[in-house]
C-alpha cells in the first residue's frame, strides 16, 4: 500500500497516480533519478574516460577503472559479510 503525500488517502498495489486526488506518486524521486541522468551521475562513480581525452590517458585511465571496481567489489563483500554473520 502507498501512502499519498498530497492527500493522505491509502491506495492498493502499486498505482501511478492517487485514486483519490490524482497526484501523482513517487514524484520526486523521479525527478531526481532526470536530473541525475541529465548529469550522468547514475552509475557507478568510476574514474570518466572523455572522448577528448588524448589516448595515452585512455589507455592509462582503464587499468585505474579497473582498480577501482576491484575496490568496490572488495567493500561490497566485506558488507555483505557483516551482514550475514550479524544475525
Amino acid at each position: 500500500m502507498k501512502r499519498c503525500s498530497h492527500c493522505g488517502q491509502w491506495a492498493e498495489g502499486k498505482p501511478k497516480v492517487c485514486p483519490s486526488c490524482g497526484n501523482e506518486f513517487d514524484k520526486s524521486y523521479k525527478k531526481e533519478i532526470e536530473e541525475r541522468r541529465k548529469a550522468d551521475d547514475i552509475h557507478i562513480p568510476l574514474w570518466r574516460i572523455k572522448p577528448e581525452d588524448p589516448i595515452w590517458l585512455k589507455i592509462a585511465k582503464r587499468p585505474i577503472q579497473l582498480v577501482q571496481l576491484l575496490f568496490y567489489s572488495i567493500v561490497a563483500f566485506f558488507i555483505y559479510l557483516s551482514t550475514a554473520f550479524a544475525h
